[in-house]
């Protein structure tokens, strides 16, 4: 025999199974006998309507002052809050401020030095530049000097050669005592012979050459 627990096990699913296999599925159209079939709207009594809504609006008012109360408590936490954090916000400001400000003093201290070592070191390449050019531009003179002073120098060895009226006629005796031909001549074979009146004299094997 089963026992009644393991009837109900055994039967319930069936049950079940059976109420489901027999529902009607979502997706069909309302019966055709229940169309027009407009369900009767329940009735209540007066009494009850007066009671459901006299704790309706005791519910209601209930909830409005715990509403409230929350609502005020939590104004009051907040502006707690906001104060103290107000005055904790100015002193964490005041902090950060004067650290920025120890921070941006030291960066400025820091870039001044570097500003100062720069400015210096630029100034002592200027000073070698400039002295590099003063020096270069000195010898460039002293080397233009030198050359002047040469040519000077050569002007004035070449002036005791330069024919003045005081050394007219001796210049004059000397070149006529010493005539200057200033023809020449040259062979086939480059040989340069000076002279208008120069005798050409080839040697023997020359002149065979020179007469073929």
């Amino acid at each position: 025999m089963f026992s009644q627990s393991s009837y109900l096990k055994r039967t319930i699913p069936l049950f079940i199974q059976t109420a489901g296999a027999h529902r009607k599925p979502r997706w069909l159209p309302v019966a055709k006998s229940k169309v027009y079939r407009i369900p009767k709207r329940p009735t209540t009594s007066e009494e009850e309507r007066v009671e459901l809504l006299r704790l309706h609006n005791n519910y209601k008012t209930q909830m409005r002052a715990i509403r409230r109360f929350y609502h005020e408590d939590m104004i009051k936490e907040k502006s707690t809050k906001d104060s103290a954090s107000s005055e904790m916000s100015q002193q964490l400001e005041a902090d950060e401020w004067a650290r920025c400000f120890e921070l941006n003093e030291k960066w400025n201290a820091e870039i001044s030095a570097a500003r100062e070592e720069r400015r210096k070191l630029e100034i002592a390449k200027l000073e070698e530049y400039t002295l590099a050019r003063m020096e270069a531009k000195d010898k460039e003179l002293q080397i233009k000097i030198k050359k002047a002073s040469e040519k000077i120098r050569e002007q004035k060895e070449l002036s005791k050669t330069f024919i003045t009226p005081e050394n007219l006629d001796e210049a004059i005796d000397l070149a006529i005592a010493n005539p200057t031909d200033y023809n020449y001549a040259i062979d086939m074979k480059g040989m340069k012979f000076e002279g208008r009146d120069t005798i050409i004299s080839y040697p023997k094997e020359d002149k065979n050459v020179a007469a073929n």
